[in-house]
């Protein structure tokens, strides 16, 4: 039987994991900061301003209307009450338990949303439109966009879904994004405000999905799942919004991405080979899952995004020196999926890298 391998300094890799962690959702919100105001000027282009403002794009529209009537406080509390009247109906005490959590969740994504918006005092998106702003303590009503409370609520409520109920994960954390992005189209909030209340409800719903006496391991784990939302949804937005760079620097980074992507299939060659036995290295599966994701950040040629990328890269393999992990057998089905997923999201990186630079209206 094969010995788990022990991570070596816990501690200097776990305060490696948060610096790491913490400077790519600097970069990231530093970069969508860029953003701001091309979107909002965006949106208004094609908001007209009847009795109450209505987008002329249908899909904008849909998503704006919908996401507001999904994302009331009110709605994610009754959601949490009818995950309770489950639990007693049907005598599940683990239903109980999620119902509880998001509860919980939710009053401390509210409680720290509600402190920021007034202690930042940041005008909503109508009320700017140079740019410039000073931070400063205020109850005025249209002072109070970051963060958005929309998305700081239901990234909670989403991340202990997601956490108790893995299978339907995915789709709670899209939700909670579709909601984020409606409140950009709505023009009630900037996306910094959008990213910066997904990483507090983030936080709020791992600290409350575990319990209190881990709430520094919690908070840990939260950074860097929030490092890894904020920075793709900044991959994304940027490379949909510019072009490739030109000269010898937009040259260099897609070289560079190149090359890690090539080295990440290489290096993940064995495993699709040989399977998961135990005698089989884990560093390879580990690497090429680290070189991929920083190649094609380095191919939208933006060093904000590979700066993003890589520090959640770099993150993530102090997280695994962390952690004691033994080689396990795993079923070939739930193998054969996860690498499906693996290639096609690398498959869509790239084509949409190939097709789609540029594509939105606004730089």
């Amino acid at each position: 039987m094969s010995v788990p391998s022990q991570p070596s300094h816990p501690t200097a890799a776990a305060l490696a994991q948060v610096g790491c962690s913490c400077m790519a959702l600097g970069v990231s919100l530093f970069g969508l900061a860029r953003l701001d105001l091309p979107i909002t000027r965006y949106v208004r282009s094609v908001t007209i301003h009847l009795p109450w403002d209505q987008l002329t794009v249908p899909w904008m529209a849909f998503t704006s209307n919908w996401g507001d009537w999904i994302g009331q406080g009110w709605r994610l509390v009754f959601l949490s009450l009818f995950l309770l009247a489950m639990a007693w109906a049907f005598e599940k005490p683990h239903i109980n338990r999620v119902a509880v959590q998001t509860l919980i969740a939710h009053g401390i994504a509210a409680l720290l949303a509600n402190v920021l918006k007034h202690l930042i005092g940041r005008p909503r998106p109508k009320f700017v439109h140079s740019g410039d702003w000073q931070m400063s303590f205020s109850f005025v009503s249209g002072l109070d966009s970051f963060p958005s409370g929309h998305s700081t609520a239901s990234f909670a409520v989403a991340t202990v879904l997601a956490k108790r109920f893995p299978v339907v994960g995915p789709v709670c954390l899209g939700i909670a994004l579709f909601v984020g992005i409606s409140r950009v189209l709505r023009g009630s909030h900037f996306p910094t405000d959008v990213m910066g209340g997904a990483v507090i409800g983030i936080l709020s719903g791992c600290v409350a999905a575990a319990p209190l006496r881990e709430w520094r391991t919690s908070l840990q784990e939260g950074l860097h799942y929030a490092a890894i939302a904020v920075s793709s949804v900044f991959g994304v937005l940027w490379t949909l919004s510019h072009q490739m760079e030109d000269g010898m620097a937009g040259l260099a980074l897609v070289a560079v991405g190149t090359i890690s992507i090539v080295g990440g299939l290489w290096s993940r060659k064995d495993y699709w080979l040989r399977g998961t036995g135990s005698s089989h290295p884990a560093w390879p599966v580990t690497a090429s899952m680290l070189l991929m994701p920083f190649g094609i950040a380095a191919m939208t040629t933006s060093p904000l995004v590979a700066g993003s990328v890589g520090c959640v890269c770099v993150a993530t393999w102090f997280r695994n020196r962390t952690r004691s992990h033994e080689p396990k057998a795993q079923a070939t089905i739930r193998t054969v999926l996860r690498e499906g997923v693996v290639l096609g999201s690398l498959c869509l990186a790239l084509l949409t890298l190939a097709t789609a630079r540029g594509i939105l209206p606004f730089q």
